[in-house]
């Protein structure tokens, strides 16, 4: 019984046609689908990297402004600093020179002021240093052989020396503060 088969049929008894060209058909038209898939990805693909490089573009662009925008801003401070130092130079300048002027006026008055002290208080000295003088003169042209008077001529000049050697000591300390 070695019959062979022959066409296939289906529940109702109808030939059953062979799939083969249907599903090669099919698997043609699934294939021609994912290379359109494909190519359509690809195309899509390269649109995304041209609007990215175009954004990317435009986004290093308004960087760049916004950088030399606050370039501008610093470069602004910096200019308003300078002046604002250039200022407060001048104005500490001018406050010195009032201040050394004033000082300058002050020293003036105080050396004036010195000197009238230093003169008044001097005065007595003076006149006593013209007595004691005076009095040297005197004794000098009276020749006494006394030892007494000689002795006492002796006190006198040594208190006049020690007198002037005290005024010279005075105006040497007070010399340097009179101009």
């Amino acid at each position: 019984m070695s019959e062979l088969p022959g066409p296939g049929v289906d529940a109702s008894g109808r030939l059953v046609l062979d799939p083969t060209p249907n599903v090669i058909a099919i698997i043609e038209a699934a294939v021609k689908r994912q290379d359109d898939l494909r190519l359509k990805d690809a195309a899509h693909f390269r649109e995304i990297i041209a609007l990215r490089e175009a954004y990317d573009e435009k986004l290093r662009l308004a960087e760049t402004n916004r950088i030399d925008a606050i370039r501008a801003v610093d470069q602004g401070n910096v200019t308003r600093a300078s002046e604002v130092a250039a200022a407060q130079a001048t104005a500490l300048a001018a406050q010195l020179q009032a201040s050394a002027e004033a000082l300058r006026v002050q020293v003036e008055q105080t050396r004036i002021q010195t000197a009238d002290t230093l003169a008044t208080a001097l005065q007595p000295l003076q006149n006593d240093v013209a007595v004691l003088r005076e009095v040297q003169f005197r004794q000098q042209g009276e020749k006494s052989g006394v030892v007494e008077r000689r002795s006492t001529s002796t006190d006198t000049r040594a208190l006049v020396f020690g007198i002037l050697a005290f005024v010279g000591v005075v105006a040497a300390v007070i010399s340097p503060h009179i101009k």
